[in-house]
């Protein structure tokens, strides 16, 4: 597997998914979108650091072992032990509670994908088994954030609303 394109197609549908949602506004499924609070969004945020300096760890070793400390977490994770499972399975099941009220055929989808990974990770898979569920969590993640989760009204600024009025 071409690992450089890989990672690429996976940062480009990212960064299209950031702008799609950006460029409108608001979550792109409105209708299926759910207002979750500050404190779900921040553990959601938590959760998705812990889960991408893992696969980071994984995947990235050096650019993560450079940054101070990043060796003595990184280290016990590659070693793919309790630790590492720690540090796989509770970010993500923290990010499953935390977008509990997402619609929930998008939430059993999030939930499996992340099954997944780290049964991929953890059990004897190919490397190309694992990137293909990995892709498939990140690609569910995007629809989430992009489609079906905004803040509680209020918390963020409201675009003003522009009427045409006769003249």
């Amino acid at each position: 597997m071409n690992q450089p394109l890989y990672w690429t197609l996976l940062a480009a549908a990212a960064a299209c998914g950031a702008a799609a949602r950006l460029a409108v506004g608001h979550p792109l499924l409105r209708r299926r979108a759910v207002s979750i609070g500050r404190a779900e969004l921040g553990v959601a945020a938590v959760s998705l650091l812990a889960l991408a300096f893992h696969c980071a760890s994984m995947f990235f070793a050096p650019w993560t072992d450079a940054v101070p400390g990043g060796q003595t977490l990184g280290g016990p994770v590659r070693a793919l032990g309790p630790a590492s499972q720690v540090a796989y399975w509770v970010p993500a099941v923290a990010l499953v509670a935390a977008l509990r009220r997402v619609w929930w055929p998008v939430l059993a989808l999030l939930t499996a994908t992340l099954a997944g990974v780290g049964t991929t990770m953890f059990w004897s898979y190919p490397l190309a088994t694992h990137l293909s569920w990995l892709a498939a969590a990140v690609v569910t993640w995007i629809v989430v954030a992009a489609s079906l989760v905004g803040l509680r009204s209020g918390e963020l600024p409201r675009r003003p609303r522009t009427e045409l009025r006769p003249g």
